[in-house]
């Protein structure tokens, strides 16, 4: 039973190999018309192969060998279709005015399958430097704070104002953190928090970038609104001051204390960044820079040592709880932003559409065309 399955594939992929080399040689052989002169003839030799299934490659030389024909015997009709059925073959392919007719060219600024929009998506670390707004610690303590590492990931479209500039819109989750570590506390005591935060962002730009080449840079600048939609700490204190019987307490560690209520859940921030993309047939992949700048002070200035908001009886255990940070532990948050430096890797997927432009960009192909002319080396 496993022969026969076996040689049934098999006989099927050598049929579909000799079709294509029928095809191929169809090709040639209509190309060779076409060069003799014999215009008319073209169509009817390609027909039967273009009604079967052909590679992209195959479908873009006979259309583009039909596209000459039909503008050669006056068909502009039959032109156009056979154009836009390259498009639809390879939607990059752009006719290279050195070699090919000034006919074809012409015909070409009438189309384009520029993606009108383009989907990617993207992950990668991050860190979240953090800035002080107004300080709070003690006259006998120092805070300093450190960076830690964190994660985003993100998904994005892009609307497609041409081929070099588009406006974005992106939904990313990040996972940041930072370590804040306050020296003298009570002279001797050494307290250090760990704060970890979970971001839900929705970033709008304005990009520009490069619309050939392999490797395609781009930048852009733009504002995002940034949604906390969580925040934990766990604080480990370093108690250094003896006690009457010269006995120093050893570090302690809080349980994790969930400090959302103590933040702002709105914030605001404006980012630059830019990166490359490599092309990957009709795909992209690419690697993204950004920094984006907190405009907002993420602690809630009202409850950043009870939570007031949620407690209606300040007698409460929740009501006491919600000041364990500041009581128990001795640590009042400063009032600070944050910025976030990212990098990300990712993959752009284009949803290409070829079509027929409204307004024809011919005053741009004879600009070229004139250049060239006026480069050539005169005799």
């Amino acid at each position: 039973m496993r022969f026969y399955v076996l040689f049934f594939l098999v006989a099927i992929g050598a049929g579909s190999l000799r079709a294509q080399d029928e095809c191929e040689l169809i090709l040639t052989r209509a190309a060779d018309e076409f060069n003799a002169g014999h215009f008319y003839d073209t169509p009817s030799l390609l027909k039967g192969c273009l009604d079967k299934n052909q590679s992209a490659e195959w479908r873009q030389r006979a259309y583009l060998l039909l596209s000459e024909t039909y503008l050669l015997v006056d068909d502009p009709v039959g032109a156009e279709s056979s154009y836009l059925k390259v498009l639809q073959a390879n939607p990059e392919y752009v006719p290279d005015e050195k070699i090919d007719p000034i006919d074809l060219v012409y015909l070409s600024s009438k189309f384009t399958a520029t993606p009108i929009f383009t989907l990617f998506a993207k992950v990668g670390p991050n860190v979240s430097p953090v800035h002080v707004v107004s300080h709070r610690e003690t006259t006998t303590s120092e805070g300093k704070y450190k960076l830690m590492p964190g994660v985003q990931l993100g998904v994005g479209a892009d609307w497609n104002y041409d081929d070099n500039i588009s406006a974005t819109l992106e939904a990313h989750y990040v996972f940041s953190g930072y370590k804040y570590r306050v020296t003298g506390v009570f002279e001797k005591d050494v307290i250090e928090m760990y704060d970890r935060q979970s971001w839900i962002k929705f970033p709008l730009s304005v990009k520009y970038q490069a619309n050939q080449g392999k490797y395609r840079p781009y930048g852009y600048v733009g504002y995002s609104v940034d949604l906390l939609i969580g925040d934990r700490a766990t604080i480990t204190l370093e108690d250094n001051n003896l006690d009457e019987g010269g006995i120093q307490t050893k570090p302690g560690e809080s349980p994790v204390y969930k400090i959302q209520p103590k933040r702002n859940t709105f914030n605001r921030s404006m980012f630059v960044g830019g990166g490359v993309k490599y092309k990957l047939g009709l795909q992209y992949a690419f690697i993204d820079v950004r920094y984006a700048l907190g405009l907002t002070n993420l602690v809630d200035v009202d409850n950043n040592i009870f939570n007031y908001e949620n407690s209606s009886d300040k007698t409460s255990p929740d009501f006491q709880t919600s000041g364990e940070i500041a009581l128990r532990w001795g640590l009042v948050d400063n009032f600070f932003r944050m910025d976030n430096l990212s990098v990300s890797v990712g993959y752009v997927y284009p949803l290409y559409k070829p079509r027929k432009l409204k307004k024809a960009r011919s005053k741009s192909v004879f600009r070229s065309i004139k250049k060239q002319s006026n480069e050539a080396p005169q005799e």
